[in-house]
């Protein structure tokens, strides 16, 4: 399970970076002003920055969800095929939503990559649920 996990924590700290970058590159280009940094407000930023802000901060909604059942399959020692299956289908979709998200933005792709990621989610803590 932890494999999963790691997997997960990496997709955050890649879009960490990614906003960094187009951050740095909304400022330099001058598409953004450094004073829209700091309550967010001013001058409607490039589609670009506001796609990956948003992805950002879509990883921090639902997959906490993740975070805390993959921990308790680790401490409680849970593990079997099937969450381990359920994890991995949840992370590689979350994977496609944020490649998705940022890049074609086409929500209704986005939303049924989406569906299925809460479809791996619900059975994953099912089956955390029947093992305790």
């Amino acid at each position: 399970m932890i494999y999963p996990l790691l997997m997960m924590l990496f997709l955050v700290l890649i879009l960490f970076g990614l906003l960094f970058v187009v951050r740095m590159s909304a400022l330099y280009t001058k598409r953004v002003d450094l004073k829209y940094f700091e309550v967010f407000e001013g001058a409607k930023p490039p589609s670009y920055l506001t796609k990956v802000t948003n992805n950002l901060n879509n990883v921090f909604e639902v997959p906490p969800l993740f975070y805390m059942a993959a921990t308790l399959v680790m401490v409680l020692n849970l593990e079997t095929d099937s969450i381990i299956f359920n994890a991995w289908g949840f992370v590689i979709t979350r994977y496609i939503h944020s490649f998705i998200h940022i890049t074609l933005n086409n929500y209704l792709m986005r939303g049924g990559v989406f569906t299925v990621s809460i479809y791996f989610l619900v059975i994953l803590w099912w089956d955390i649920v029947e093992k305790l």
